[in-house]
Protein backbone atom coordinates (compact mmCIF):
# COMPACT_ATOMS: atom_id res chain seq x y z
CA UNK A 1 0.00 0.00 0.00
CA UNK A 2 2.74 2.63 0.54
CA UNK A 3 4.43 1.68 -2.14
CA UNK A 4 1.59 2.13 -4.62
CA UNK A 5 1.05 5.34 -2.60
CA UNK A 6 4.36 6.57 -3.30
CA UNK A 7 4.32 5.58 -7.23
CA UNK A 8 1.22 7.24 -7.67
CA UNK A 9 2.56 10.85 -6.29
CA UNK A 10 5.53 10.16 -8.35
CA UNK A 11 3.57 9.02 -10.92
CA UNK A 12 1.11 12.78 -10.39
CA UNK A 13 4.48 14.71 -10.53
CA UNK A 14 5.56 14.00 -13.36
CA UNK A 15 2.14 14.25 -15.13
CA UNK A 16 1.94 17.55 -13.60
CA UNK A 17 5.39 18.63 -15.01
CA UNK A 18 4.17 17.38 -18.60
CA UNK A 19 1.12 18.94 -18.25
CA UNK A 20 2.21 22.33 -17.44
CA UNK A 21 5.09 22.15 -19.98
CA UNK A 22 2.32 20.94 -22.93
CA UNK A 23 0.25 24.14 -21.50
CA UNK A 24 3.00 26.42 -21.39
CA UNK A 25 4.03 25.68 -24.93
CA UNK A 26 0.09 26.61 -26.55
CA UNK A 27 -0.35 29.32 -24.71
CA UNK A 28 1.67 32.51 -23.53
CA UNK A 29 -0.46 33.14 -20.63
CA UNK A 30 -0.21 30.02 -19.08
CA UNK A 31 2.25 30.39 -15.87
CA UNK A 32 4.76 27.65 -15.74
CA UNK A 33 7.69 28.47 -13.23
CA UNK A 34 10.71 26.13 -12.57
CA UNK A 35 13.11 26.64 -10.03
CA UNK A 36 15.85 24.53 -7.86
CA UNK A 37 16.23 24.68 -3.49
CA UNK A 38 17.57 23.44 -0.73
CA UNK A 39 17.95 23.77 2.89
CA UNK A 40 17.63 22.40 6.52
CA UNK A 41 15.51 19.75 7.86
CA UNK A 42 14.32 19.62 11.87
CA UNK A 43 12.74 15.60 12.60
CA UNK A 44 10.95 14.68 15.75
CA UNK A 45 10.00 11.25 16.03
CA UNK A 46 6.88 10.76 18.13
CA UNK A 47 7.48 6.58 19.15
CA UNK A 48 5.92 4.65 22.13
CA UNK A 49 8.96 2.39 22.82
CA UNK A 50 9.52 2.40 26.50
CA UNK A 51 11.47 4.78 28.44
CA UNK A 52 12.88 6.10 25.61
CA UNK A 53 13.31 9.94 24.86
CA UNK A 54 13.90 11.72 21.32
CA UNK A 55 16.36 14.41 21.20
CA UNK A 56 15.91 16.59 17.22
CA UNK A 57 18.30 17.04 14.98
CA UNK A 58 19.66 19.07 12.01
CA UNK A 59 19.48 17.40 8.55
CA UNK A 60 19.05 18.46 5.08
CA UNK A 61 17.35 18.35 1.87
CA UNK A 62 17.68 19.83 -1.77
CA UNK A 63 15.83 19.18 -5.30
CA UNK A 64 13.70 20.41 -7.78
CA UNK A 65 10.19 22.35 -7.96
CA UNK A 66 7.79 23.17 -10.75
CA UNK A 67 4.61 25.09 -10.03
CA UNK A 68 1.95 26.10 -12.54
CA UNK A 69 -1.10 28.44 -12.55
CA UNK A 70 -1.60 32.05 -10.84
CA UNK A 71 -2.67 32.99 -7.89
CA UNK A 72 -4.28 29.27 -7.07
CA UNK A 73 -1.53 27.39 -8.33
CA UNK A 74 -0.38 23.38 -8.52
CA UNK A 75 2.99 22.52 -7.19
CA UNK A 76 5.26 19.41 -6.69
CA UNK A 77 8.79 19.03 -5.81
CA UNK A 78 11.47 15.79 -5.91
CA UNK A 79 13.91 16.17 -3.43
CA UNK A 80 16.60 13.77 -1.67
CA UNK A 81 17.80 14.75 2.04
CA UNK A 82 18.87 13.31 5.09
CA UNK A 83 17.01 13.68 8.59
CA UNK A 84 18.24 12.45 11.84
CA UNK A 85 17.59 12.11 15.34
CA UNK A 86 19.11 11.33 19.00
CA UNK A 87 17.55 8.79 20.95
CA UNK A 88 17.81 8.24 24.86
CA UNK A 89 17.29 5.52 26.92
CA UNK A 90 18.01 4.45 30.27
CA UNK A 91 20.42 1.34 31.19
CA UNK A 92 20.35 -0.91 33.72
CA UNK A 93 23.80 0.43 35.37
CA UNK A 94 21.99 3.84 35.55
CA UNK A 95 23.57 5.47 32.46
CA UNK A 96 22.08 6.73 29.46
CA UNK A 97 22.66 4.93 26.12
CA UNK A 98 22.54 6.97 23.25
CA UNK A 99 22.15 6.49 19.31
CA UNK A 100 21.87 8.38 16.25
CA UNK A 101 20.14 7.35 13.26
CA UNK A 102 20.35 8.49 9.92
CA UNK A 103 17.78 8.63 7.52
CA UNK A 104 18.43 9.35 3.50
CA UNK A 105 15.13 9.76 1.45
CA UNK A 106 13.41 10.54 -1.44
CA UNK A 107 10.53 12.62 -1.08
CA UNK A 108 7.89 13.53 -3.78
CA UNK A 109 5.41 16.72 -2.45
CA UNK A 110 2.13 17.30 -4.53
CA UNK A 111 0.32 20.60 -2.87
CA UNK A 112 -2.10 23.14 -3.64
CA UNK A 113 -0.97 27.04 -3.28
CA UNK A 114 -3.05 30.51 -2.94
CA UNK A 115 -0.92 33.75 -2.80
CA UNK A 116 -2.43 35.45 -0.47
CA UNK A 117 -0.07 38.76 -1.70
CA UNK A 118 1.07 39.48 -5.10
CA UNK A 119 3.26 42.35 -6.71
CA UNK A 120 1.51 44.18 -9.27
CA UNK A 121 3.71 42.93 -11.48
CA UNK A 122 3.64 39.67 -10.12
CA UNK A 123 7.44 39.20 -9.21
CA UNK A 124 6.94 39.18 -5.54
CA UNK A 125 4.13 37.02 -3.57
CA UNK A 126 3.49 35.31 -0.55
CA UNK A 127 1.99 31.81 -0.52
CA UNK A 128 0.29 29.57 1.71
CA UNK A 129 0.43 26.00 0.47
CA UNK A 130 -1.23 22.33 1.50
CA UNK A 131 -1.05 18.91 0.18
CA UNK A 132 0.09 15.31 0.39
CA UNK A 133 3.91 13.67 0.18
CA UNK A 134 5.14 10.28 -0.61
CA UNK A 135 8.96 9.06 1.02
CA UNK A 136 11.07 6.35 0.10
CA UNK A 137 13.92 5.93 2.82
CA UNK A 138 16.83 5.09 0.65
CA UNK A 139 19.01 4.51 3.55
CA UNK A 140 18.79 3.91 7.22
CA UNK A 141 21.92 3.89 10.05
CA UNK A 142 21.48 3.45 13.63
CA UNK A 143 24.48 3.82 15.67
CA UNK A 144 25.42 0.28 17.14
CA UNK A 145 25.06 1.59 20.60
CA UNK A 146 21.33 1.00 20.75
CA UNK A 147 21.07 -2.52 20.70
CA UNK A 148 17.32 -3.37 20.05
CA UNK A 149 16.43 -0.34 17.21
CA UNK A 150 17.79 -1.80 13.89
CA UNK A 151 17.82 -0.99 10.66
CA UNK A 152 15.33 -3.13 9.25
CA UNK A 153 12.59 -2.04 12.15
CA UNK A 154 12.45 0.92 10.06
CA UNK A 155 9.53 1.44 7.78
CA UNK A 156 10.99 2.00 4.11
CA UNK A 157 7.90 3.79 2.78
CA UNK A 158 5.95 6.74 4.46
CA UNK A 159 3.42 9.00 3.55
CA UNK A 160 3.12 12.53 5.24
CA UNK A 161 0.67 15.79 5.43
CA UNK A 162 2.38 18.67 4.07
CA UNK A 163 1.78 22.08 4.56
CA UNK A 164 3.66 25.73 4.78
CA UNK A 165 4.26 29.47 3.60
CA UNK A 166 6.48 30.57 1.32
CA UNK A 167 7.85 33.92 0.02
CA UNK A 168 9.06 34.39 -3.89
CA UNK A 169 11.08 37.88 -3.88
CA UNK A 170 11.66 38.15 -7.75
CA UNK A 171 14.18 34.89 -8.72
CA UNK A 172 14.34 34.10 -5.03
CA UNK A 173 12.02 32.08 -3.25
CA UNK A 174 11.78 30.99 1.08
CA UNK A 175 9.48 28.49 2.25
CA UNK A 176 8.90 26.75 5.47
CA UNK A 177 6.91 23.88 5.95
CA UNK A 178 5.83 21.56 8.26
CA UNK A 179 5.27 17.71 7.46
CA UNK A 180 3.12 15.31 9.71
CA UNK A 181 3.78 11.48 9.40
CA UNK A 182 0.53 9.63 8.66
CA UNK A 183 1.92 6.06 8.70
CA UNK A 184 4.00 3.99 10.64
CA UNK A 185 7.31 4.95 11.05
CA UNK A 186 8.70 1.74 13.20
CA UNK A 187 7.28 -1.93 12.34
CA UNK A 188 6.88 -2.77 15.97
CA UNK A 189 5.24 0.42 16.91
CA UNK A 190 2.28 1.50 14.74
CA UNK A 191 1.70 4.55 16.67
CA UNK A 192 5.44 6.04 15.64
CA UNK A 193 5.68 8.74 13.47
CA UNK A 194 8.06 11.21 11.97
CA UNK A 195 7.35 15.10 12.21
CA UNK A 196 9.88 17.33 10.47
CA UNK A 197 9.91 20.51 9.90
CA UNK A 198 12.16 22.06 6.70
CA UNK A 199 13.31 25.50 5.45
CA UNK A 200 14.34 25.79 1.95
CA UNK A 201 16.52 28.26 -0.22
CA UNK A 202 16.28 28.76 -3.77
CA UNK A 203 15.95 29.96 -7.01
CA UNK A 204 13.35 30.11 -9.79
CA UNK A 205 13.20 30.56 -13.35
Amino acid sequence: MKLRSFLFSALLFSATVLSAQTEGTSTKSSSLTLGFQGGLNVSKFQTELDSTDVSARIGWQGGMMLRYGGSFFIEGHLELGQSSVELVTPDTALMNIKSKVYRTFMSVPVMLGYKVFKSDDGSSSVRLMAGMEASAILKTKVDENLFYVEQDDFEPYSVYAVGGIGMDLWFLRVDLALHYGLTPMLQSDETSKNVMGTFNLGFTF
